[in-house]
C-alpha cells in the first residue's frame, strides 16, 4: 500500500511522528532528447521558454479553481477564504493527511489529493529553457514576467545563439536574481507578497534538433 493512496494507519501516524498536518508541493520535470514531461501537484509551476513565449507546462492547484472546488465539497470539505476548509491554500499536496480522511473516496477524490496533472510537449527549435518555481515567486511574478526576466538577466535577449550557453555559475547567478527581484523590499508592509519562502530551479535545453 502507497502511503499517500489512503488514511494512514495508526502505525503509520507514529512513524511520522503524529505530524498529520506536514505537506509539501511538488513539480517535476523529466527530459528526453525529444519531449519534456512535467508532472505536477500542488501550487508550485514548471513554465517552458519557447520563443522567448511563457508556456505553463503545469496548473497552478488552487481551491477556487472550479474543478478543485467540485472535488473539495464532494469529499465533504469546504473552501473558506480561498483555502480547503479554511486552513490549506493549495488544494492537491503530498503529505497534509488531516485532509484525506476520507476512507469512501479513492486518493484522487479526496479534499486534497497527490494526484499529479501530467503535460508532455516536444522539444523544437525555438526550445530555450524551463523555470521550476514554488508560489513564493508565482505570486510576484507572472509566467511571461519570469521567463522575460531570465532571458534579459541570464541570457542577454540572445539566447539561443551556441555562443550565448551560459555556464553552471551563470544560471546560479540568475536564479539568485530572480530570487532577490521577488523578495519583498520592506518586511512590514508587503501584505504578504515577496515574504513566503522561495525556491526557484532553472534548467537550460540542450537542443539537440
Amino acid at each position: 500500500m502507497k502511503i499517500d493512496e489512503m488514511m494512514l494507519s495508526e502505525a503509520g501516524k507514529r512513524e511520522l511522528g503524529g505530524n498529520l498536518q506536514a505537506g509539501c508541493t511538488a513539480t517535476v520535470a523529466l527530459i528526453t532528447p525529444n519531449e519534456i514531461y512535467c508532472c505536477n501537484a500542488g501550487d508550485s509551476r514548471t513554465v517552458l521558454s519557447k520563443g522567448k513565449q511563457a508556456v505553463d507546462l503545469s496548473v497552478d492547484h488552487k481551491p477556487d479553481d472550479a474543478e478543485e472546488h467540485r472535488r473539495i465539497v464532494a469529499a465533504n470539505g469546504f473552501v473558506e477564504d480561498s483555502r480547503v476548509n479554511g486552513m490549506l491554500a493549495l488544494s492537491r499536496a503530498l503529505g497534509d493527511f488531516e485532509y484525506k480522511n476520507n476512507r469512501s473516496l479513492k486518493a484522487k477524490d479526496q479534499a486534497v489529493t497527490a494526484f499529479p496533472d501530467v503535460k508532455c510537449v516536444q522539444i523544437t527549435q525555438d526550445t530555450e529553457f524551463i523555470l521550476l518555481a514554488c508560489d513564493g515567486i508565482w505570486d510576484v511574478m507572472t509566467s511571461q514576467v519570469g521567463i522575460n526576466f531570465i532571458h534579459k538577466n541570464v541570457y542577454n535577449d540572445n539566447f539561443p545563439v551556441e555562443s550565448k550557453k551560459r555556464t553552471i555559475q551563470q544560471l546560479v547567478k540568475g536564479v539568485e536574481a530572480i530570487m532577490d527581484e521577488c523578495c519583498a523590499k520592506d518586511l512590514t508592509s508587503c501584505g504578504g507578497l515577496g515574504c513566503d519562502n522561495m525556491t526557484v530551479i532553472l534548467v537550460e535545453i540542450r537542443n539537440q534538433q
